[in-house]
């Protein structure tokens, strides 16, 4: 059975999309033993930091791994190789990785890092194929297929796919968005996260071909307690996106940024012990996802593999 494909993505920084694909990544692998991909076409690289630290992104870039070589390759006129060039341990919890040691493993996390170059890179292919007369909607399209391509060698080794996606539409950005089957859209709740919110959804409907309402979760992220926060979410379930699948809403907490934190690559943690108080919305959002995927494909929920 391949693996459901998912983007991550909003126009508009700074609404925790890199740390809700985390909390989904650690959720899926911990609650339900999914074995996850973790694709970071940010060139921010947070969500590679977050699972492999600064030096292991590093590491990992020195070692040749990650999408600039995936990029790398598409400059090059090369067949995509993605085995290579993906990371097989980024899981950050302890309980994962004891069961790994004890040879019971119950879920696990793999990254096709990201890293500042991958920026460069890509603009070194638009402006050599720009210049050449490539439009940006043929490039998006020739990203996608050779991202296609270079998934559907290893897409049966895992059970999700979360690529999480810069917050503009390059023609990187737009071939994820066009060779994912779900999309999962973290907001703030407050006006200028609406607003923007708003705008992607309308060009979602109508510049993704295989977009459907039913396809997109909307996780509210950081979220305070107060009066125009609540009527902001109002708008959003009710008027807005009243059509799409929500997710459950993540409070505001100091804790999902220290989860960002590891000491060093060989360090790990509890999940509560990263988490803290949010553990409870790990638990939820990785279930209510699971649940939005049954019901977009009219298939069983699986049941939790941990209480």
């Amino acid at each position: 059975m391949s693996a459901v494909i998912a983007s991550i993505s909003n126009l508009k920084g700074g609404v925790g999309k890199s740390t809700t694909t985390l909390m989904l990544a650690d959720g899926l692998a911990y609650y339900y033993g999914a074995n996850v991909l973790v694709m970071d076409l940010d060139p921010q690289a947070n969500s590679s930091q977050m699972m492999l630290t600064e030096q292991g992104l590093q590491l990992s870039h020195d070692n040749g791994k990650g999408v600039h070589f995936l990029l790398k390759q598409f400059s090059e006129g090369n067949s995509p190789d993605l085995a290579g060039l993906i990371q097989p341990n980024a899981v950050t919890l302890e309980e994962l990785r004891k069961a790994e040691n004890q040879d019971e493993r119950m879920g696990w996390m793999s990254i096709l890092a990201s890293h500042p170059q991958v920026r460069l890179t890509e603009m070194e292919i638009e402006d050599r194929l720009y210049g050449q007369g490539t439009r940006p909607s043929d490039l998006a399209d020739m990203l996608a297929e050779h991202m296609d391509a270079a998934l559907h060698a290893v897409r049966h080794l895992y059970d999700v796919i979360l690529i999480d996606t810069p917050p503009y539409l390059s023609p990187l950005a737009r071939a994820a968005l066009s060779i994912s089957s779900k999309f999962v859209t973290p907001t703030l709740a407050d006006p200028v996260s609406i607003w923007g919110t708003k705008q992607f959804s309308d060009w979602m409907r109508q510049n993704v071909p295989q977009f459907r309402a039913q396809d997109n979760f909307v996780v509210i992220t950081r979220f305070r307690n107060s009066r125009m926060a609540s009527h902001s979410e109002n708008e959003l379930r009710n008027i807005y996106l009243k059509d799409r699948q929500f997710g459950p809403t993540i409070p505001e907490s100091v804790q999902a940024l220290q989860a960002m934190e590891r000491a060093d690559v060989d360090s790990y943690n509890t999940l509560r012990g990263k988490y803290g108080g949010l553990k409870g919305s790990v638990k939820k959002l990785s279930q209510s996802f699971v649940e939005f995927i049954a019901v977009s494909d009219e298939t069983e929920v699986p049941e939790l593999v941990r209480a």
